[in-house]
């Protein structure tokens, strides 16, 4: 079951080019003299943190950003660095930081602190309202799956419903972030929903619609630029078209295209390390290609993994025991190849044949295997 908070969150941008101030000015009345705040954001393949003392039931942080990304405010401690106790709780806010001057206060806890200044949270805020039933609506059919026993999860009808159900609510969500982008063409928060919905073939003619009404500023953005590519990926990679081409890096660093597989099936795989869905996939990926990789087969792993992550995904690779060929460029959901293939959810996968043509999509376990015995044999 895929997990629309999950989506929101990944909701970021990345770029090379000058940078701009930011200023962050809070106060909380829970706040303690000597309290330590955590900001942790990603900025190109970095997860960056800054920490600040309360002084007089106040706290500031300054530096500087390219665009809007999201963000993350601890009380005490960094999660990502020290490790939260069974069941222990944290006090903590999610918001988009961008170049500003923004001001936080809040009568209670930091989770409930109130933004202004900052047109990114502004618009945020309205974006989730609009989202909010569409949430709600995946929260409680994640509990009806749930609830489910062993035997009717494994029911293929019960399962295939729930599925098209999920699929509905994606549409929805997807649909009502192009109404946001479409209301808000000078927001930067636009432009990343777009990026999400452009890849999805049953929307990119709207996304293209909504997209060309951008404004001119916004277009400019690196971000923006690849959602052209994101358009077209739905056409570039049917099933019977040449596999797009592109390179990765390896783990060490050397260069790997697509088209060195060519001559040989090839699964193209797209994961990480921190996707549950795929980790529980992985064995079926391993006795697959022990059995098949003697008959012209392999596969070829490309991480979504961020640059912060990197050891994560070098243990999953090695607990896992993925022996065959690995790669990401480690930009998380901005990676490259999966722009180009128009992933916005993982696990996700391609079949290649010999000559380079996609021959299907999204097989998992025994289908997989099956599609494998269809074309290689036994």
């Amino acid at each position: 079951m895929k997990n629309l908070v999950m989506f929101l969150l990944s909701l970021s941008a990345t770029s090379t080019i000058a940078q701009q101030a930011y200023h962050i000015e809070g106060r909380a009345s829970s706040l303690q003299e000597q309290d330590k705040l955590y900001l942790v954001y990603d900025s190109g393949d970095k997860q960056l943190t800054d920490s600040a003392f309360v002084k007089r039931g106040k706290f500031s942080f300054k530096g500087s950003i390219q665009y809007p990304v999201m963000a993350a405010l601890y009380l005490h401690k960094n999660p990502y660095f020290t490790q939260l106790k069974k069941g222990e709780q944290m006090d903590y806010l999610r918001f988009y930081l961008e170049a500003a001057h923004m001001s936080m206060t809040s009568s209670d806890s930091v989770k409930n602190m109130n933004i202004t200044g900052s047109p990114a949270n502004t618009a945020y805020k309205q974006l989730l309202t609009m989202l909010e039933p569409n949430e709600k609506r995946f929260t409680a059919l994640r509990k009806e799956f749930e609830a489910l026993d062993e035997q009717q999860k494994k029911d293929k009808v019960i399962f295939q419903r729930i599925l098209d159900r999920e699929h509905q609510l994606l549409l929805e969500s997807y649909t009502i972030h192009l109404k946001f982008a479409e209301q808000n063409p000078k927001s930067y928060l636009s432009v990343i929903s777009l990026s999400h919905v452009a890849p999805n073939p049953e929307l990119s003619q709207q996304a293209a619609t909504v997209f060309e009404k951008l404004d001119p500023q916004l277009k400019k953005s690196p971000l923006a630029q690849g959602i052209p590519e994101q358009l077209s990926a739905p056409e570039n990679t049917r099933i019977g078209n040449l596999a797009p081409d592109f390179t990765q890096p390896s783990p060490d660093g050397v260069a790997v295209k697509l088209s060195d597989f060519k001559g040989k099936y090839v699964l193209l795989d797209f994961w990480a390390s921190w996707c549950g869905p795929c980790r529980e996939e992985n064995p079926n990926l391993v006795n697959t290609y022990k059995h098949y990789s003697p008959k012209n087969f392999t596969i070829f792993g490309v991480s979504l993994d961020r640059g912060s992550q990197r050891n994560a995904w070098l243990k999953a690779i090695e607990k896992d025991e993925l022996t065959w060929t690995q790669a990401g460029d480690m930009l998380g959901w901005e990676n490259k190849a999966a722009k180009i293939y128009g992933v916005r959810a993982i696990p996700a996968n391609f079949l290649i044949d010999p000559s380079g043509k996609i021959v299907a999509r999204d097989l998992r376990a025994e289908d997989l295997n099956k599609k494998l015995r269809e074309l290689i044999g036994e």
